[in-house]
């Protein structure tokens, strides 16, 4: 759990709660449940997958799109009329 915590941490996320529990296929492995201050996840995985660690699932907040594709759907609408 230290080691992950490590590398969660140098990625400047804060693990902001945890849940250990047993794998129900494999007895012989641990599930590690994660809730990260985090919303793009994408950095802080590739860590964890570049040290070895299986990440199974990762659930987070839809990224506000950006402001030029805000603009292509107006230019589009525009172009429409």
């Amino acid at each position: 759990m230290a080691n992950i915590s490590r590398l969660i941490e140098e990625n400047n996320a804060k693990i902001l709660s945890s849940l250990v529990k047993e794998d129900p296929i494999e007895n012989s492995r641990l599930r590690l449940i994660l809730k990260i201050n985090q919303t793009d996840l994408s950095r802080t995985v590739a860590t964890l997958e570049r040290f070895g660690y299986r990440v199974i699932g990762r659930y987070q907040e839809q990224q506000q799109e950006p402001a030029n594709k805000e603009r292509i759907d107006m230019l589009l609408r525009y172009l429409d009329i």
